[in-house]
């Protein structure tokens, strides 16, 4: 424990390609410390496990909001964006739609979009 902060040293594990795990260390405060072990409990695991959820969560996130960013900025298109996010470019039109950001992406881009999959509007 520091006795300056309080804060306890814990050790995290990740993986990387499923096959590479390394260890890292991260200071927290007794009373995050308390959160994890009561939310690791609830989840019926140990504390390593519910953070690797927990990191990977607030990856995801913070991908989605680093695409939305690049996206509100104009520098990366929809179909970019969902990339870097890791999500569908159907997820993210909703993400951007949701929080008010022009997606580029409108009703000709759709129709065109259609038309190259053979599911455009048919004349008949």
């Amino acid at each position: 424990m520091n006795v300056r902060t309080g804060a306890k040293k814990i050790c995290l594990r990740y993986h990387v390609s499923h096959t590479m795990s390394r260890t890292v260390s991260v200071r927290l405060s007794d009373e995050t410390l308390r959160e994890i072990n009561r939310l690791a409990s609830r989840l019926k695991t140990d504390r390593s496990e519910a953070l690797r959820r927990f990191i990977e969560r607030g990856l995801r996130e913070a991908r989605i909001d680093d695409a939305l960013d690049e996206l509100r900025e104009g520098t990366i298109s929809i179909g970019r964006a969902a990339e870097m996010a890791g999500v569908t470019i159907y997820e993210m039109l909703d993400l951007a739609r949701e929080r008010g950001i022009p997606s580029g992406y409108g009703p000709d881009d759709l129709e065109r979009d259609l038309r190259a999959y053979g599911l455009g509007a048919r004349s008949d």
